[in-house]
């Protein structure tokens, strides 16, 4: 059996699916994804060897075209767009929906009919895992809760399932294929998923009544925003708050051992728990139950960002009007930094998984607003607070680099800039608003970069749907139509990989 057929049959398209496993799959040729239809980009593996997108190949509205237009939500009007899911150039294969993948793309849990399969995509081996637990307003609700989660080293895999007439959730090893039930406690589970450190399971449960209606619903965002379901970009979207009941978070190892639950817990640090005393310290709790206390009562801290890397917390002490003082705080570290910061813009979340910098919105002495702060960069190995540049405005960074812009007269410029060195290095003059981040390496305003090897590869042409870390970019074949954005029509397929930067 071929490999287009392996898969198929895997996906419940053929007779059987494989009875062994096939040899590695390479990485697809290039070539064309997809057909002459509308067609809606979703997501794609960080080296390219997949691509999901949602496409309309029948007049199902029968107004005697296939066409399907974007708002300015995301939402789809016109004719149906579904899931497909390539592998290689071609027509791919319909799914119902991919609920994750992990960290490299290699593994992905697709939905077909209701079932749950765990798809290899370089050994072509799929695994089903179970029924399917949610309903499926919820899977198409605009922000829906999480529905399966890999760890960051892509070995464990946490996912809900439907047993008889009851949802469970499984922990499966994935190598070796091994699962385990978890006990997430009572009440509704709305969502569970792998701490990104590795250590902790984390679920979200409804446990009581709190809006007091009689039943117990998990929570739904009210907002304009398009169902997250074959979601079109999104240019615009308004949001009222929530609907149904307020949730508990609760920790488990995973490992196994005791569910924790409680308002005093702020969140893991690694393997150990950060928790509120009652004074108002804080404290690290190790799997012992041995508490050691980082942050004095004296302090009034709010946490700000965790370093489990360099066993360290950064806090906001003393409060006031939403403007704290920063400190750093570890197992025998009291570190003022002599910065105030605004709490409700104090960090930046990075794209780094472990990051060195931090971006902080500092208020300067005598000012007290977030009109007045500016960004500055906490270097968390230095355990130092450095300025920008004069002019320069932080993009994104990685490791001890930054990408910055630099406005002046009469364009916009981009920068790299190392903090550990001081030295800048121009990038060029900045042009289109796309931008894209996979791996190492940045695609802003029209450049790519190795941000890790502060290296400029080149200015890339066209309109880049995205990118991937082979140095190339996927673009559409067919002109992008132009037209208001309320009701813009989608662009047509196919679309094709190319080298991101051609050389001269």
């Amino acid at each position: 059996m071929n490999t287009r057929a392996c898969i198929l049959g895997a996906l419940g398209l053929w007779g059987s699916a494989c009875a062994t496993v096939a040899p590695p799959r390479p990485l697809a040729p290039d070539g064309d994804y997809g057909t002459r239809a509308p067609f809606i980009f979703q997501a794609a593996a960080p080296d390219g060897r997949w691509i999901l997108a949602c496409q309309a190949r029948e007049d199902t509205d029968q107004d005697g075209k296939v066409e399907v237009r974007l708002d300015v939500h995301g939402g789809l009007h016109g004719d149906e767009a579904r899931p497909y899911l390539f592998l290689e150039p071609g027509e791919g294969f319909a799914v119902d929906d991919v609920l994750t993948w992990d960290s490299e793309g290699r593994r992905l849990v697709l939905l077909r009919e209701g079932t749950l399969r765990l798809l290899d995509t370089t050994t072509n081996e799929e695994t089903p895992l179970g029924v399917w637990s949610h309903e499926a307003e919820e899977t198409k609700a605009p922000q829906p809760p999480v529905r399966a989660s890999f760890s960051r080293d892509g070995q464990r895999l946490l996912y809900p399932r439907r047993e008889g007439a009851r949802t469970v959730t499984v922990l499966r090893d994935v190598k070796r294929g091994e699962e385990r039930l978890v006990d997430t406690g009572p009440g509704l589970l709305g969502q569970a998923f792998l701490h990104p450190d590795g250590h902790w399971m984390v679920f979200d449960v409804v446990a009581e009544d709190t809006d007091q209606d009689g039943t117990l619903a998990w929570p739904q965002e009210r907002t304009s925003l398009a169902s997250a379901w074959c979601r079109g970009s999104v240019s615009s979207s308004s949001h009222m708050g929530f609907s149904g009941d307020t949730p508990v978070r609760r920790f488990q190892r995973v490992e196994g051992g005791p569910l924790f639950e409680g308002k005093d817990i702020l969140r893991p640090l690694g393997a150990r728990l950060v928790r509120e005393a009652a004074d108002g310290a804080l404290v690290v709790e190790d799997d012992k139950g041995h508490q050691e206390t980082w942050v004095p009562a004296s302090c009034k801290g709010q946490v700000l960002a965790a370093d489990a890397l360099r066993e360290q917390l950064v806090v906001g002490c003393d409060a006031r009007n939403d403007v704290a003082s920063l400190e750093l705080h570890g197992p025998s570290r009291h570190l003022s930094l002599g910065r105030r910061v605004y709490l409700g813009h104090a960090a930046i979340t990075p794209h780094d998984p472990q990051p060195r910098l931090l971006p902080i919105r500092v208020i300067p002495e005598g000012k007290e607003s977030f009109q007045d702060s500016r960004i500055e960069v906490l270097d968390l190995e230095r355990r130092t607070v450095v300025k920008l540049p004069p002019g320069s405005y932080w993009v994104t960074g990685l490791g001890a680099r930054v990408l910055l812009t630099k406005e002046g007269t009469p364009e916009s410029r981009l920068w790299l800039w190392d903090v550990e060195t001081g030295q800048e290095q121009e990038v060029g003059t900045a042009g289109d608003y796309f931008s894209g981040r996979v791996g190492d390496q940045v695609l802003y305003r029209g450049w790519l970069m190795d941000l890790r090897a502060g290296q400029v590869l080149g200015l890339v042409e066209g309109e880049p749907i995205t990118l991937d870390t082979r140095g190339r970019t996927l673009h559409f074949l067919q002109p992008i139509p132009d037209g208001p954005s309320g009701r813009r029509a989608a662009p047509l397929g196919p679309v094709r990989w190319r080298p991101a930067v051609t050389a001269k």
